[in-house]
């Protein structure tokens, strides 16, 4: 599956694809058909790509020489319909050899510019042989023209055609004029079957010179955000997935815009199912998503925003939020919710390596019947090994799995009435291990400093039980 796919999956992927600079469409295909990796030699060998880049970009020193690779990825053409023509053997036009001249000169410059910057990844093949090619007078220009050199017969009937007038000897014109046309084709038939032989070298140099400015979009993003190398762990062994103050990006930027900040958040799960419990507003839902985020940046080669990150590698990320209708289907959330549970259990059926953070399944039936579907899976989860991350209301479930809880709210002497803008001020968002069974109750304690109806909250209180 690719990062177009998973951006679709895993909310906060698509938001930092777009807050990446890259030059248009053309380079942002490349980015989005990037596969996700379990593959560590590969993954690791691309942050080390990704760690240079960085450093690069840290070096006050080179910033000249970043500026002019910059300038340098908005002047290249989308060739792709050249190269295939070409990969094709068919005869170019002259737009095509135009494209193929200038495209060689953007070659030779960006292989110069990443050298001075010690960027010694993504090598460019030389392609002064092909610019020789479309230069024979070595005009050292990006234009192209079918130059007389190319041909005596085409020099000789171009000079017979501009000595004569059209009006008066229509027939001699129209004779040369054909005879133009025939040796201007065949100089671009001659050029076409000699630099489909280059073809290969073209089109390498086109993804790789793609892939250059890709690596330099991810590393400005890790420097935005903060980000880190993740270690990771390989496919084949058990290992701790474990992340140190881990941040969302878009939900801190939405928060540091309204003047607040975004509570970074660890967590640490291992080889089995973990219950994740805590009142409403407590962050819950944000912690699964900023897990699911980290996990896919790792896979698809980004570096991650967190102070310290070591991942298993997965085949597969699951993020199940419940609330979500199925409108395409014209499915209720339960069933949209169920359908995508099932998915998960055929999956470890055959034995796949998956990461699941499912927020509050089962939440939309009954009760009784929420209780035992999401115990039922807890079992499933468990009995096949599977690494999760599984959020809920239900208290006393009496499954005996890890279970960690949202420290919570944390404005029990507050006096007054509580402003609801600034409610987040008094939330802990930190996960802390919970050895008990029961949700914490906070509703009605935060309900009561917002300055609800206090007859209403002492008949609430009347129904807890």
């Amino acid at each position: 599956m690719n990062l177009a796919r998973f951006s679709e999956r895993i909310e906060g992927l698509k938001y930092l694809v777009d807050k990446m600079e890259l030059t248009g469409s053309r380079v942002r295909r490349y980015l989005m058909r990037m596969p996700f990796s379990s593959d560590r030699d590969l993954l690791e060998g691309h942050f080390d790509i990704l760690q240079k880049a960085c450093e690069i970009l840290s070096d006050q020193k080179v910033k000249p020489v970043l500026m002019q690779l910059e300038h340098l990825f908005s002047k290249i053409h989308d060739i792709q319909g050249t190269l295939t023509a070409l990969k094709e053997k068919r005869i170019l036009d002259e737009v095509e050899l135009f494209e193929i001249k200038h495209f060689s000169i953007i070659c030779a410059d960006a292989a110069a510019l990443c050298l001075q910057a010690g960027f010694v990844h993504e090598n460019l093949y030389p392609l002064q042989e092909a610019f020789n090619m479309l230069d024979p007078d070595h005009t050292g220009t990006v234009s192209f023209y079918i130059y007389d050199s190319y041909s005596k017969s085409l020099a000789e009937a171009r000079k017979q055609v501009a000595s004569i007038d059209p009006g008066r000897d229509a027939g001699t014109w129209d004779r040369l004029q054909d005879i133009i046309q025939k040796e201007e084709l065949a100089v671009r038939e001659k050029l076409s079957l000699k630099l489909a032989v280059m073809y290969r070298a073209l089109q390498e140099n086109f993804d790789r010179i793609a892939w250059i400015e890709i690596w330099f979009a991810k590393a400005r993003l890790a420097l935005m955000y903060n980000m880190v190398r993740p270690e990771t762990v390989p496919y084949d062994r058990p290992g701790v997935l474990s992340v140190v103050e881990m941040v969302n990006p878009a939900i801190a930027d939405t928060l540091e815009n309204a003047g607040e900040k975004f509570q970074p958040v660890s967590v640490t799960l291992n080889s089995e199912p973990c219950l994740l419990t805590g009142a409403n507003m407590s962050g819950k839902t944000v912690v699964l998503k900023t897990l699911a985020l980290i996990q896919a940046l790792t896979q698809f080669s980004f570096f991650v925003p967190a102070q310290k990150a070591s991942i298993p590698l997965v085949k597969d990320v699951f993020l199940v939020i419940g609330d979500k209708q199925d409108q395409y289907r014209g499915l209720s959330s339960f069933a949209a919710e169920m359908l995508d549970l099932d998915r998960i259990m055929a999956n470890m059926a055959v034995g796949t390596k998956m990461l699941i953070l499912a927020d509050e399944p089962a939440r939309t039936t009954n009760p009784a019947e929420g209780a035992a579907i999401l115990c039922a899976f807890v079992e499933y989860l468990e009995k096949n090994g599977v690494m999760s991350l599984i959020s809920t209301h239900y208290g006393d479930l009496g499954l005996s799995c890890r279970k960690l809880r949202v420290a919570g709210f944390q404005g029990s002497n507050v006096k007054g009435r509580l402003d609801p803008l600034r409610i987040n001020r008094y939330m802990n968002y930190s996960l802390i291990e919970d050895k008990g069974g029961s949700v914490p109750l906070e509703a009605l304690n935060i309900a009561r400093l917002l300055g609800v109806d206090e007859s209403f909250i002492d008949t609430a209180k009347k129904y807890l039980k």
